[in-house]
């Protein structure tokens, strides 16, 4: 039996939304509407017969009542609430729970709202360090004070002497004149510096970046559309064979009359990839690895012969701005290029038998780590999927570029994530995959591997860029992993215990807290004496 507040207020939604009364529903169900009326104010447990009946006279999948249902958006709006300035309201996790549950519109309008407000703040802050750390602007306030005063100086010369002769108020006219020029300049110049060139701008509700995310995690990170199209692309260009490579580059010159070149040498962008459209031209750097080559390859394979496709997808509102739509579609490109080269059934039984072994896989189909991480986050189709995984990837300076979950574990959409998170760890042992098994604050348990990963430098002076990659699953999944064998997973020592982010977790004497915990926080100072050198957050 199941009882949860906020399935109560998923079924009176879908009632409603379908124009059904609750004595409709009730005597489709066969049962009394008073009876409904209690299950649908979590009054009385909801049994599993009745809601497969549900689920078939609503015509609604089971996974519309499952808890990871409206789980990232309980996340999200966690992760607001728990900024200082929320902090009168004291809302606790119950509460943002049925709010999610019960007024989906209001959370809706809630978050663009507060997306907005950490916009504004953060082109607020850079803003003023360029003006807190700018010597231009110090030396222009210097030249403008100084101008100022030989204009007033002069001015006042030329109002209290009525008597000078012609040529000389001509002369103090002329250095008014030039001086006031000059100001004007410099009134300019000051204004380059504070206009926030290369800022956002406009006060948007989102960034285009978490736009693209919100729009795979809307989707799941499956999109059948360009699974179809990705089968027929290997049909056509007969990528069966040996040589994917040169079945490639054979179908773009057949196909779209692009031309391929391995560039021996450096170009003066120094870029991985330049294709030149009036001349139909693609010219790859060969300091590219092979699998980053054929991913290329399909990749600009799929923009050609399937923009229209990407273009569909892209037509939503999900994506409020040019941008953000142009982004997701060079993700759904590389999306593309993936499914053609790691397709889906033959990948998906590749992994389940390898039982998720990375390294295999990457040889098994001449991949990178990261294209392998990506491609087993994307096997979610319902007829034939794999373990429900979440990814993340980030930089040496610990900055999430790419985030997705469908295990449920709640990854920070506003700042970093935990320092005690396995991929931090990993950017200590380059190379090496590391495993992790956490405990969130909530009791939540997952496991989770990371390895490093580098895009090339292709030429001196342009040094590679270093990531660290993380995949995992709940707990409950990870024997399914090969990297969790030795593990006793059941042992509650073995379990890390983690946070969110610094900022949203009240564990107590963490050593590695970075920032204070949130308002209204679980943590009290110790009763036992006092810490003379205490951390961030600390009493």
């Amino acid at each position: 039996m199941v009882k949860n507040p906020a399935m109560a207020h998923k079924l009176r939604h879908l009632r409603k939304d379908r124009g059904l009364t609750q004595i409709d529903l009730a005597t489709k169900l066969g049962i009394s509407a008073s009876y409904l009326n209690l299950i649908e104010h979590n009054q009385r447990n909801l049994t599993v017969p009745l809601l497969l009946r549900i689920s078939d006279i609503l015509n609604v999948s089971l996974q519309a009542f499952a808890p990871q249902h409206d789980s990232q958006k309980i996340a999200e709006l966690t992760e607001i609430l728990k900024d200082p300035l929320y902090e009168p309201l004291d809302l606790g996790d119950g509460d943002i729970a049925e709010l999610v549950a019960s007024a989906p519109a209001l959370c809706q309008a809630l978050t663009k709202t507060y997306g907005a407000y950490r916009n504004f703040m953060e082109d607020f802050q850079v803003l003023n360090e360029r003006l807190a750390q700018d010597p231009l602007l110090s030396s222009n306030i210097h030249r403008l004070r100084t101008l100022l005063t030989s204009i007033v100086s002069f001015s006042e010369i030329l109002h209290d002497n009525t008597d000078l002769a012609p040529g000389e108020r001509q002369n103090f006219q002329k250095i008014v004149r030039d001086e006031s020029e000059r100001l004007s300049e410099t009134v300019t110049a000051m204004l380059e510096i504070v206009s926030g060139e290369g800022l956002i701008g406009t006060i948007s509700d989102t960034t285009p970046q978490e736009a693209v995310t919100d729009f795979l995690q809307t989707h799941n990170n499956y999109f059948p559309e360009l699974e179809q199209a990705a089968q027929e692309f290997r049909r056509e260009a007969g990528l069966d064979s040996v040589s994917v490579r040169a079945r490639l580059i054979g179908y773009l010159l057949e196909r779209h009359g692009v031309s391929v070149e391995i560039a021996r040498d450096a170009s003066e962008d120094s870029g991985a990839s330049f294709y030149d459209e009036t001349k139909r031209h693609l010219i790859l750097s060969m300091s590219l690895p092979g699998p980053s080559i054929n991913f290329h390859l399909a990749l600009l394979s799929g923009q050609l012969s399937y923009g229209v496709v990407l273009d569909q997808l892209v037509a939503t509102n999900l994506l409020p701005s040019a941008v953000a739509k142009q982004r997701t579609k060079a993700a759904l490109a590389n999306y593309f290029a993936g499914a053609c080269l790691l397709p889906y059934q033959e990948f998906l039984q590749a992994a389940t038998q390898s039982r998720y072994n990375i390294e295999l896989l990457e040889q098994q189909f001449s991949a990178s780590f990261e294209q392998i991480c990506h491609r087993l986050t994307t096997l979610r189709d319902p007829q034939a999927s794999g373990i429900p995984l979440h990814l993340i990837r980030v930089d040496v300076a610990g900055n999430i570029s790419k985030r997705f979950s469908a295990s449920g574990l709640r990854i920070p959409r506003y700042g970093s994530a935990c320092p005690r998170w396995i991929m931090h760890h990993a950017l200590l042992s380059p190379g090496i995959l590391c495993a992790q098994v956490t405990q969130m604050p909530d009791g939540g348990r997952y496991f989770s591997i990371a390895r490093t990963t580098a895009k090339p430098s292709l030429t001196f002076g342009h040094p590679g860029k270093h990531y660290a990659i993380c995949i995992g699953c709940e707990l409950t999944f990870a024997d399914q992993m090969i990297y969790s064998d030795g593990l006793n997973l059941a042992a509650p020592q073995l379990a890390v215990p983690v946070g969110v982010a610094c900022q949203l977790c009240d564990r107590r004497n963490c050593p590695q807290r970075a920032a204070p915990p949130p308002p209204k926080s679980n943590i009290h100072a110790p009763d036992r004496g006092r810490n003379i050198s205490p951390g961030i957050g600390e009493v």
